[in-house]
C-alpha cells in the first residue's frame, strides 16, 4: 500500500512539472498549424540546392511531429523529388524537437537545457544532411503506411471552419490524442525510477559515464519516446542524482533513435543514410553531454528529488495538472477501449 501511495505521489509531482507546459505547447501547435501546411513545407524542401540540408533541419525544429509521425510527411516530401540531404535533415530535428516540446523543456528544465536541446538538434540534421550523398534512383514509388493510429500523421484536408476550433481540434485531436499514450508510459517510467533506482546505482552511473551513455541509447533503441514523453523520464534522471549529460543523452537522442524510425529510414533512405544519421546524432549528443557535465556550470542542470517535493506549485500548475492528466486519460482510455473491441471483432 505505502508503494502505491508513493508511486501516486511522485507520478502527480511529475504532472504538476510538466501539465501546465505539456498545455501551452499545444496552444503554440495549433496556431503554427493555421500558418504552416504540408504544402508549404513541401514546396520550400522539395528542391536541392546547397542549403537543403540547412533547410529541412530549420524547418523541422517547430514541427510539433513524433518520430512516427513524420514518417509519412517525410515520404512524401521524397515521392516528390525532395533531396535525400533536406530528408535526412528534416527527419532528425523534426522527432527531437517540436514547439510543444520546446515549450516543456523550457518550463521543466529551464533555459540553458532548452537552448542545448535545440541547437544538438539542428547541428546533428546539418551535419547528417551534409555528408548524405544524392540520388534520386530510390526514390519511394508506394505510399508509405504509417504505425500511428491517427494522430500527428493525418494529411487530410480538413473542412473549412473557425479558426479557433480548427486550431483546437488539431493540438488536442490529432497531436495530443497521439502523444498521449506515450506520454503516460513515460510517466510511469519516470515515477519507477525515480522510486526502484537505489544510490548505489546513481553512483555506478555517474563513475561510468561512458558506460552510462551507452546503456541510454541502448535503453532508448527499443523503446518508442516522442520529444515531449521523454521529458518526465529524463527529469526523473536528474532528480535522482544522476549527471544531467546522461538525461540530456536520453532526452535529445532517444526520441530520434528507436527502432521504428531507423527502419523507416532504412526503407526510404538507404543504409548508407541510416548510418550517417544513427552517427551524427550520436556524436553530436555525446559532445553535449561531454560540455554539460564537464565544462558548463553545473548549477544550470541541478535538480534533486528533494526540490521535485519541495517546489512550490501555484494554481496554474495544479490546474494545468489537473487538465493536462484528465485529458490524457481520456485518450489513453478512447485507445484501449478501442484497441479491444477491434480485437473482439477480429
Amino acid at each position: 500500500m505505502e508503494f502505491i501511495l508513493n508511486f501516486l505521489q511522485n507520478f502527480w509531482e511529475l504532472s504538476i512539472m510538466i501539465g501546465l507546459y505539456v498545455l501551452i505547447g499545444l496552444i503554440f501547435v495549433g496556431v503554427i498549424h493555421l500558418y504552416i501546411s504540408e504544402d508549404w513545407i513541401k514546396k520550400h524542401l522539395g528542391e536541392d540546392n546547397k542549403y537543403s540540408a540547412l533547410k529541412g533541419a530549420l524547418y523541422g525544429i517547430p514541427l510539433p511531429l513524433c518520430s512516427c509521425g513524420v514518417i509519412p510527411l517525410a515520404t512524401s516530401l521524397r515521392q516528390k523529388g525532395a533531396s535525400r540531404k533536406a530528408v535526412t535533415s528534416f527527419y532528425i530535428t523534426t522527432p527531437m524537437t517540436g514547439v510543444d516540446s520546446i515549450i516543456a523543456t523550457y518550463g521543466v528544465f529551464g533555459l540553458p537545457m532548452t537552448i542545448i536541446r535545440v541547437v544538438s538538434s539542428f547541428i546533428s540534421g546539418v551535419i547528417a544532411g551534409s555528408f548524405v550523398k544524392e540520388s534520386f534512383d530510390d526514390i519511394v514509388k508506394e505510399e508509405q503506411k504509417s504505425c500511428c493510429s491517427s494522430s500527428c500523421c493525418s494529411t487530410s484536408k480538413p473542412q473549412k471552419e473557425n479558426k479557433f476550433k480548427k486550431a483546437y481540434d488539431y493540438a488536442m485531436f490529432e497531436v495530443f490524442s497521439d502523444l498521449a499514450k506515450p506520454m503516460f508510459y513515460g510517466l510511469i517510467l519516470a515515477t519507477l525510477f525515480m522510486m526502484l533506482i537505489p544510490d548505489n546505482g546513481v553512483e555506478f552511473l555517474n563513475e561510468n559515464l561512458f558506460i552510462t551513455y551507452i546503456l541510454v541509447f541502448l535503453v532508448a533503441l527499443p523503446l518508442y519516446v516522442c520529444s515531449i514523453s521523454a521529458i518526465p523520464i529524463a527529469l526523473s534522471m536528474l532528480a535522482v542524482g544522476v549527471n544531467p549529460g546522461v538525461a540530456f543523452i536520453f532526452l535529445a537522442a532517444a526520441p530520434a533513435t528507436n527502432i521504428i524510425t531507423a527502419g523507416i529510414i532504412k526503407k526510404i533512405l538507404g543504409n548508407d543514410v541510416l548510418i550517417i544519421y544513427l552517427i551524427s546524432i550520436i556524436l553530436v549528443t555525446v559532445s553535449f553531454a561531454l560540455m554539460i557535465d564537464f565544462i558548463f556550470p553545473k548549477e544550470w542542470f541541478v535538480y534533486t528529488l528533494d526540490s521535485l517535493e519541495n517546489e512550490s506549485k501555484s494554481i496554474l500548475d495544479i490546474g494545468g495538472a489537473i487538465i493536462f492528466l484528465v485529458t490524457m486519460f481520456y485518450f489513453v482510455a478512447k485507445q484501449w477501449i478501442k484497441s479491444i473491441f477491434s480485437k473482439d471483432i477480429i
